[in-house]
Parts: C-alpha cells; sequence; structure tokens
C-alpha cells in the first residue's frame, strides 16, 4: 500500500509532461487533464481511507534510508489536504472549459495546472526539508506562468510583486535548510524532531528554523508578509485565481501545521505567542483590506489574509482542540473561498468588470449563479448551519478554553465584519433590478456555474457533518502532536542505518 503514497505527486506529473506536445489541442487536453484530476481524487480518497484507520503510509524511494535519501509519508493531515487538493483540481478544471478565455487556454494552460497540482501534492507528502523546497519551486515556477498567461501590461506590473516576494521566500528557505544540515546533520523532518528532543542544537540551528518559518508564513500569507497577495491573485486568469485562492497560500499553511509540532523543542512557547499575536493582526488588517476594496476578486483577495489568521491561531493554541479545529478551518476555507473565487468570476464574465456596481441584479435574472456566491459568502461569514460556522466556533472555543482572550475576541470581531463585506459584494452585484449584463449567456453556462455550486454544496454537508469531521481533525491534530507515530513510522526502529539502501 505505501506504493499508493507516490501516485499523487506522479499522476500530475506525468499528465503535464504529456501535455506539452499537445499544444492547441485543446479537446484532448481537456479530457487528459479531466481524467487526471479525477484520478487525483480517487488516489487520494483511497489514502484518506487507509489514513483514517491510523495507519501512516511512508514510500522511502530507492529503498534508501530516510536520513540520506526522499521519503514520502501520508498520514491524517496530509491525506485529507490531498483530497481537498484533488477536489478544487476538479473544479477549477471544469470551470476553465468555460470561464478560460481561449487566448489563455491555448499557452500551456493545462500542463502549467498539472505542474502546479505536482507541486502541491509533492509538498504535502514529502518527509524532508530539501524535497519541500523543490516541489515549492515547481508549484511557484507554473504559478508565475499561469499568473501572466495572456498577460497584459496590468497584469505584468501587478504580477511582479508576487514573483519578487516568492522568490525571497524561496531564497530564505534554500539558506535555512543548509544551515539545518550542516548544523543538525540532516534534513529529515523525523529525525529532525527526534533530535531536537534528544540532544543540546546550536543557536545556528534555531536560526535557520527561524529562516523557514518565515519562508512558510510569506507563502501562508500571514502578517506582516502578506503585502503581495491582495494584489496579484485578481490578475490571474479565474481558474488559476481560485486554484491560487484554495490552495498555494493553504500549502504554506499546511507546513507551519507540519513544521512547528515537529520542530518545536522542548519549550514552544516564546513562538506559539507570537504566532497568536500574529494571528490577530492576520485576521483583522485581512478584513479591515477587504471592507476597502471596490472590486470582487479584491474583497475576496483579501479575504484571503484575513482567514489564514484562524487557522494560524488554532495552531498557535498549540492543543488538540486548536490544531483540530485548526486544520477543519482550513479545510471549510479552501472549498469555501475556491467556490467564491469561481462565482465571482462568473459575475465578471458576465459584466465584463469585476467593479462593484457594474453588474445587478443577478438573483433575479441567474439564481443558481448567486447561491453558488451566497452559500460560500455565508460559510466564510460563519452563519450556521455551514461549514465556516463550526469551524469558527470551535476556534473561539480553543481559543477562550487556552486564555486568548484578546485573540479570540478579534476572531469573534472579525465574522461580523466579514459578513459585511460579503454582504457588500451581494447587495452591489446579486441585489437590485437587473443592469450591466452584457453576456446574460454566460451565467447560464453550467460548466461555469456548476463548480462553485458542487463546492458550495460541500460547504453544506461539511457543515452538516460537523461532529464526524471534527472527530477526523481531532485524530490527526493527536497525531501532529504525539510526533512519536510520526518518527516512528519514518524512521523505525532508533538503530537505523543512516547511509545506504535498507
Amino acid at each position: 500500500m505505501s506504493n499508493l503514497v507516490a501516485a499523487p505527486v506522479l499522476l500530475p506529473l506525468a499528465t503535464a509532461i504529456l501535455l506539452f506536445p499537445l499544444r492547441n489541442r485543446r479537446r484532448l487536453e481537456r479530457g487528459v487533464s479531466l481524467l487526471s484530476a479525477v484520478g487525483l481524487l480517487l488516489f487520494s480518497s483511497w489514502l484518506m481511507l487507509l489514513a483514517a484507520r491510523g495507519e501512516i503510509l511512508v514510500l522511502p524511494l530507492g529503498s534508501w534510508s530516510p536520513l540520506v535519501g526522499i521519503v514520502w509519508v501520508v498520514d491524517r493531515l496530509s491525506a485529507v489536504m490531498l483530497v481537498v487538493s484533488g477536489i478544487i483540481s476538479l473544479a477549477t478544471l471544469v470551470y476553465a472549459r468555460g470561464g478560460l478565455r481561449p487566448e489563455r487556454e491555448t499557452r500551456f494552460f493545462y500542463p502549467l495546472h498539472q505542474l502546479i497540482m505536482a507541486g502541491v501534492c509533492g509538498s504535502l507528502v514529502t518527509g524532508d526539508f530539501f524535497n519541500l523546497f523543490v516541489f515549492f519551486e515547481v508549484m511557484l515556477i507554473a504559478s508565475f506562468a499561469l499568473m501572466t498567461l495572456g498577460a497584459r501590461s496590468r497584469q505584468l506590473h501587478r504580477s511582479f510583486a508576487y514573483v519578487l516576494v516568492s522568490l525571497v521566500g524561496s531564497l530564505l528557505l534554500f539558506v535555512g535548510v543548509g544551515v539545518v544540515y550542516g548544523t543538525a546533520g540532516t534534513v529529515n523532518m523525523a529525525e529532525l524532531s527526534r533530535r531536537v528532543a534528544s540532544m543540546p542544537l546550536p543557536p545556528t540551528f534555531w536560526a535557520a528554523v527561524a529562516l523557514m518559518l518565515v519562508a512558510f508564513s510569506l507563502k501562508a500569507a500571514l502578517v506582516p508578509f502578506f503585502f503581495w497577495l491582495p494584489d496579484s491573485y485578481p490578475e490571474a486568469p479565474l481558474p488559476s485565481a481560485a486554484l491560487f485562492a484554495g490552495l498555494l497560500t493553504k500549502v504554506g499553511v499546511y507546513t507551519l501545521f507540519r513544521v512547528v509540532p515537529l520542530i518545536s523543542g522542548p519549550n514552544p512557547g516564546p513562538l506559539l505567542s507570537v504566532l497568536v499575536g500574529l494571528s490577530a493582526l492576520t485576521m483583522l488588517l485581512g478584513v479591515l483590506g477587504a471592507l476597502g476594496r471596490g472590486t470582487v476578486r479584491g474583497i475576496l483577495s483579501f479575504h484571503i489574509v484575513s482567514q489564514v489568521g484562524y487557522m494560524v491561531f488554532g495552531l498557535a493554541l498549540f492543543t488538540v482542540t486548536g490544531l483540530a479545529a485548526g486544520l477543519f478551518y482550513t479545510v471549510h476555507n479552501i472549498l469555501a473561498k475556491s467556490a467564491l473565487f469561481l462565482s465571482g468570476g462568473l459575475c465578471e464574465r458576465i459584466g465584463e468588470s469585476g467593479r462593484l456596481g457594474q453588474v445587478r441584479g443577478l438573483a433575479k435574472t441567474h439564481p443558481w449563479a448567486a447561491v453558488g456566491f451566497f452559500v460560500p459568502a455565508m460559510a466564510l461569514a460563519g452563519i450556521p448551519p455551514f461549514s465556516g460556522f463550526w469551524a469558527k466556533l470551535l476556534v473561539i472555543i480553543a481559543g477562550f478554553r487556552e486564555g486568548a482572550f484578546v485573540t479570540t475576541t478579534v476572531a469573534i470581531a472579525v465574522g461580523f465584519l466579514t459578513l459585511c463585506s460579503m454582504l457588500k459584494i451581494w447587495n452591489a452585484v446579486f441585489w437590485g433590478a437587473p443592469s450591466g449584463q452584457l453576456h446574460p449567456e454566460r451565467g447560464h453556462d453550467w460548466r461555469m456555474v456548476g463548480p462553485p455550486l458542487s463546492l458550495a454544496a460541500l460547504t453544506v454537508i461539511l457543515g452538516l457533518g460537523a461532529a464526524q469531521f471534527f472527530g477526523y481533525t481531532e485524530a490527526a491534530a493527536s497525531q501532529l502532536l504525539a510526533r512519536t507515530p510520526y518518527v516512528d513510522a519514518v524512521l523505525g526502529s532508533p538503530g537505523l542505518a543512516t547511509k545506504g539502501p535498507r
């Protein structure tokens, strides 16, 4: 069964290689990409079923020792992230068939999409920091190309900050990984966890860890490293923007969830205090930025930042309940945020503008498109019975239980402000007498209406099944905090050989 771990990485990678020579054979590209996305979702679901039973699947490539070779690992945390990544990949590919402009679809959109998914899935399963850096680079290079696909001057200008900041983050991560190897003698996450717990490490090691955490925070768009996101994401092609909003920042969040418990050391208190403070600022500054924007995707982009604060707050509480709530929130947000970008993009295509008030009355003329926006918008704001209500409630309960009263109060206030910003979009675009609908026929294209509706339905299902899913995230959180199951699964016995094949 361990060989299954390779499928979520190798399937999109092989698909990307296959698709590059097929450029301009649009129907074939679409079909192969959709089949690959379905396969990714099926393999990921299988892995999640195995992980739900408590299994940790480990694949040492080439049978080399994990201390010197490449090792891929799937546990409860990575399994659920693989599944939700597969869902978003499939939804955005279906949407692209109707929502992507022809000049962008013919410029390597499908192979680049598959490369991003290979980078995302590789980041989720890798067990060492160097290969995490490699998969980050695969993901980032492909995202650079997708963001500038069919570029206009404004698009290139707005994307520059994304490219520059991502390169700085890559440099920080590369330097950090190198110094960690030089001071600790390994970049394997499990072995580093064992060494942190069993021996004193020099200050340079902890400085390198700090560099890596900054790189991960930058990728997650945590304050103060968020400034690049609100202007760059709205300029990407619509399906790519939804993919970026749903997955790319969440890979940064995932790495924080993975790394902080493993190598936090015997006294992680100072780090956790910093994360609690940063999460409060991230929530607050993100939602205030959203309230000040005048475009649909501008508002939604700032909310990517704001919602990351809730996830990191759950991690910073560093309890089973806190981590479980943060993971629940992450999955909910991936679904809701991608749905909102897809439905918001549909509004743009109908009115040929994303400015608020430019197109109005969609609730009357396009009720299914309105439902595809309203449900995830209410989920994002935390209205019951949608998934966001339970996600926010669990984070708030965990925060009050651990005495983080200030940040928890901020989380409650930001929930109300989020509702205000969602109603701002609703009143400006969906309410009122119909006007500005230059291409109303696009709002009836089920290739564009179906994906946000499907993701919206998943937020309802997640909300109705909150107790069952929270049980899964609690088990994942316990596995993260225990450390030992992950370390033992990867390294086996303490006397594992340090070089050569096993």
